[in-house]
C-alpha cells in the first residue's frame, strides 16, 4: 500500500497505479485481479494509513474525534498531506464566484522535459 502512495507522488495517475499493481500481480484488497480507480481514490483519501482513526458522528457525518497510533502508519502524515496537496493541484474542478464547474485544463501525469535551446553552449 505504500507503494501506491509514493507511486502517486511520483507523478502517477490513478490509472498508471491501476497498471503498475496489475502488472506486479498484487490482488485488489477484495481479491480480485483488476483494481478499482474508486478504491485507489478513496485510498489516497483516508487518513487511516497514517494509523489514525477518525470516528463520525452517524447523524451528522461530521468528526467527533479522532484516534492517533491506533495502529502501526504505512505512511506518515506528511506524506499523507503531500498527496491531498497533489490531488488539489490534478484536480480538474474549480471553485468560482459562479460555483463549482471543471476547468478546460488537464494534468498529465507524463513528465516535461527540460530542453536545453542555447545549441549546447552552457555559459
Amino acid at each position: 500500500m505504500r507503494d501506491i502512495f509514493r507511486w502517486y507522488l511520483d507523478g502517477a495517475s490513478v490509472l498508471g497505479i491501476i497498471k503498475k499493481l496489475s502488472e506486479a500481480g498484487i490482488p485488489s484488497p477484495a481479491g480480485k485481479e483488476q483494481w478499482n480507480k474508486r478504491a485507489i481514490e478513496k485510498m489516497l483519501e483516508n487518513e487511516k494509513y497514517t494509523g489514525t482513526v477518525s470516528f463520525l458522528d452517524s447523524a451528522t457525518h461530521e468528526y467527533e474525534f479522532q484516534m492517533k497510533e491506533c495502529h502501526p502508519p504505512i505512511i506518515t502524515e506528511s506524506e499523507f498531506r503531500a498527496v491531498q496537496e497533489e490531488k488539489k493541484k490534478r484536480s480538474n474542478i474549480v471553485i468560482s464566484d459562479s460555483g463549482m464547474h471543471r476547468s478546460n485544463k488537464k494534468y498529465s501525469s507524463k513528465k516535461k522535459k527540460n530542453h536545453n535551446f542555447n545549441g549546447g553552449n552552457d555559459e
